[in-house]
């Protein structure tokens, strides 16, 4: 039989993985990146994963990401 151990605490969880090319965790209020059009639909994942508010704008340089909440 397996014993139950009981009050042994969990260690945090080790980020595995490469690191986001995208600065959306780094952005405050008001910051903005530029982004490639065909990569437009993180904004909507990282909205989720952070819980802030991102919005797009077409700007002469292109695609730009601005933090809003």
């Amino acid at each position: 039989m397996i014993k139950i151990d009981k009050n042994i605490p969990m260690p945090p969880k080790e980020r595995t993985g490469r690191p986001s090319k995208f600065p959306f965790p780094d952005l405050e209020l008001g910051d903005s990146f530029l982004l490639e059009f065909r990569e437009r639909t993180l904004k909507y994942y990282w909205e989720r994963k952070l819980a802030r508010k991102f919005e797009l704008r077409k700007t002469p340089e292109g695609l730009r990401v601005w933090r809003v909440k």
